[in-house]
């Protein structure tokens, strides 16, 4: 067992932390090269757990307890040729709270990987607390980026050499070839998908209803910003510059997707509809029919199809008796656009979740007498908390670039993410508890997501329930945006909602904050007997991991992407890797087949 310092809670150098850091990843290398099951018990906690995103088995796995980690690690290093462990030279272990954070790179077969750990002191040295691996890059097909990026224009003579601008026509009209990947969905994880494959040499087109990349963002309400800050919300190989400002308003964030399909050479068909798909099974590939804009049908045969298209579809609107004669103005939250239109005039915002509150502040702020209804319970978290406890690896001076902050944000399975974020929940809770107090005095009805794992685990449910506080609370906590809390709404008559409760409110605008259908269940029927295999895309899988997202589904051929920016940039890496071992023979289409073929 490699010697530390006498008191491993003593102030520990970065030289310290480095010596440390390297005894330990040769015990490890050791350790496994030798299949040695106490050897590497001694260097993990009881507690230590593991999670693998696609170094080992090509799926995503965990691991909780030692026992289960060392059984589990013992076996995969041998039947994947775990080797070549170094500490990373990109970057260097971090101290934080006597503790050590550290990054090595290492090889499996027909793979490239880096692994994490979190080092602790216990008894005398430090042993391994939390331990994540990941695939990097295949061995034998290396992204083209930095050494391996393409040469642009050749120098010296090229006969008939044609221009760039025509070579990108060509290749984006897929007029005499058929993309590998068809992604439905130009979002933020759409074109991070597009842009791994690209770097990849996958052929792939993306496709979106819209007349523009990022129209989507656009149609949105006009006061809308992203949540998430600056330091984390770079998309694949393309930072944001640091002029950037911290939040990012919804049209700026458009016109970032717009540029970064532009400026990363993505292949995207805008104003084209997805109509239908079927899988054959025997050739194992799609045979895909969109409208493009000129109202032409072109049918696509991709081996691939990737369902990015976010977590909601369709806008829900409640049926309310007597709404169609209402003579004012009715919107969802998703057309509506800016409060300055309905100065003096007197609003009903019906839903309490992120977008209802922001538009109830939007209207305030332009002169609207503003009622918004409650008609459930709400989690609510101030900006300041969400950040201060969720973003912590994502500062201004952070000590990690993304990558590597990504990586550790990845590392816990996600039963151990759900004790955390109850923890964290209630801190952020007592941070906030003069909000909280005032909004539960005014009658808001406050709940702390599901289990009471906040926003993940509201998102993981399918649930939007959730209100990240820019000041809307306030606004309801001084009484200066009206309440009204657990009622529906019985009618309309005329200007005049009646409410279950039988009281009354005269009014010039509804707006129906109230979410939207799932993604999934709008494009399942379009699928055929190729959508059966699916329960349900995201959330939790019985594995624990996501269910048929960013991994292999129960549908060969059939992916899905999903989620927020960070998630994005992280979990597009595993899918592009997957993939592209699929099309080189790597990997079978389907690992289910006899043939294996």
């Amino acid at each position: 067992m490699t010697e530390t310092l006498e008191n491993p809670a003593e102030t520990i150098t970065a030289r310290d932390a480095e010596d440390i850091f390297a005894g330990w990843l040769a015990d490890f290398a050791a350790a496994l090269r030798s299949g040695s099951t106490s050897d590497l018990a001694a260097l993990f906690l009881p507690e230590a757990t593991w999670r693998d995103f696609m170094a080992f088995p090509w799926d995503f796995h965990h691991t909780v307890g030692r026992e289960e980690t060392v059984a589990r690690l013992t076996e995969l290093a041998k039947a994947w040729n775990a080797a070549d462990f170094l500490p990373s030279r990109e970057q260097p272990p971090v101290v934080t709270d006597g503790a050590i954070n550290a990054f090595f790179d290492f090889t499996t077969t027909d793979r490239i990987d880096r692994g994490y750990v979190l080092l602790v002191p216990s008894a005398g040295h430090f042993v391994v607390s939390i331990l994540q691996t990941q695939v990097i890059g295949l061995q034998a097909h290396p992204e083209r980026v930095r050494h391996h990026r393409r040469d642009g224009k050749v120098y010296g003579i090229v006969p008939d050499r044609t221009r760039w601008s025509s070579d990108r026509e060509k290749e984006i009209a897929f007029e005499d070839s058929e993309p590998a990947v068809l992604v439905l969905g130009a979002g933020h994880n759409g074109l991070a998908i597009a842009a791994r494959l690209g770097a990849l040499d996958v052929p792939t087109l993306v496709i979106d209803r819209e007349a523009r990349v990022g129209d989507t963002w656009r149609k949105r309400y006009a006061s809308l910003a992203l949540h998430s800050t600056v330091f984390g919300d770079h998309l694949p190989y393309l930072s944001l510059p640091p002029s950037w400002p911290a939040h990012t308003p919804k049209d700026k964030f458009a016109d970032w997707l717009e540029s970064y399909a532009n400026l990363l050479d993505l292949n995207v068909w805008t104003s084209t509809t997805f109509l239908d798909g079927h899988f054959d099974e025997d050739a194992q590939r799609w045979t895909i029919r969109v409208r493009r804009g000129d109202g032409s049908v072109r049918e696509l045969h991709p081996r691939h199809f990737v369902v990015a298209g976010g977590l909601f579809g369709s806008p829900k609107i409640p049926a309310i008796k007597g709404i169609e004669t209402f003579p004012g103005m009715t919107a969802h939250s998703d057309e509506f656009q800016y409060g300055a239109d309905f100065a003096g005039k007197k609003a009903l915002v019906i839903g309490a979740g992120v977008s209802g509150h922001e538009i109830a502040h939007d209207l305030y702020e332009h002169g609207a007498d503003v009622t918004l209804l409650q008609r459930s319970a709400t989690y609510v978290v101030s900006y300041e908390s969400y950040h201060r406890y969720w973003s912590t690896l994502f500062t201004e001076d952070m000590p990690y670039t993304p990558d590597f902050a990504d990586q550790m944000t990845y590392s816990l399975p996600n039963e151990r993410v759900d004790e955390l974020n109850k923890k964290l929940v209630k801190l952020a809770a007592a941070a906030d508890q003069d909000l909280l107090d005032g909004l539960t005095a005014r009658g808001f009805k406050l709940e702390w997501g599901p289990d009471g794992t906040g926003i993940i685990g509201a998102h993981m449910s399918g649930k939007d329930a959730y209100q990240i506080n820019i000041g809307a609370s306030e606004l309801i906590a001084d009484g200066l945006v009206h309440l009204k809390q657990g009622v529906e709404v019985a009618e309309v008559r005329d200007r005049t909602v009646v409410f279950t409760d039988g009281s009354t409110l005269d009014v010039d605008l509804i707006v129906f904050a109230t979410g939207y259908h799932q993604f999934w269940g709008h494009i399942k029927p379009t699928l055929g007997s190729a959508a059966d295999r699916i329960d349900k895309a995201y959330g939790r899988a019985a594995d624990g991991e996501y269910a048929n997202t960013w991994r292999r589904s129960a549908q060969p051929g059939l992916w899905f992407g999903t989620g927020f920016i960070r998630m994005a940039r992280f979990y597009t890496r595993f899918t592009a890797l997957l993939i592209k071992a699929i099309e080189v023979g790597v990997e079978p289409m389907d690992p289910d087949r006899a043939d294996g073929d």
